[in-house]
């Protein structure tokens, strides 16, 4: 009887452990992320004013955030003569509080959207896009 109870504690502990590790694997903000685009979400009525891929060259861009809580940021786009240019790269500080989804990078918090295994969407700022009085939310979306 004790090794039968010893045995379900056990596979209890099992099962436990591993669905926690994949679900704090696939809502983890470290690794590398590349812009995929930016759009607009009405602050009125949640509506997508307008969804626009980023160019070719700022989609060359990374932000590698670490488990150390550094993120190295590599950012491409194009200069005056319409090249592709790498304006180098920075590394910053960050902090990302998952319970009230803030992401704080160099002491700027910004809402985070979206956090999965695929995808993070950041808000980047608020601008009344539409003109409706209310300001909308501009957001970074990024890939793995």
């Amino acid at each position: 009887m004790k090794k039968l109870l010893f045995l379900a504690v056990s596979a209890g502990f099992i099962f436990t452990s591993c669905n926690n590790d994949d679900e704090g694997d696939s809502n983890s903000i470290v690794g590398t992320w590349r812009p995929v685009s930016e759009k607009a979400i009405s602050g009125k009525n949640g509506n997508t004013l307008y969804n626009d891929p980023h160019s070719s060259c700022y989609k060359k861009s990374t932000f590698n955030f670490k488990s150390n809580n550094t993120v190295s940021s590599t950012i491409y786009d194009e200069n005056s003569s319409g090249n592709c240019e790498n304006y180098g790269t920075d590394t910053s500080p960050y902090s990302y509080d998952p319970g009230n989804k803030q992401l704080t990078v160099d002491g700027e918090t910004s809402e985070v959207v979206v956090l999965n295994s695929k995808e993070l969407h950041v808000v980047s700022d608020y601008d009344d896009v539409n003109g409706d009085g209310v300001d909308d939310k501009i957001i970074l979306v990024m890939a793995r």
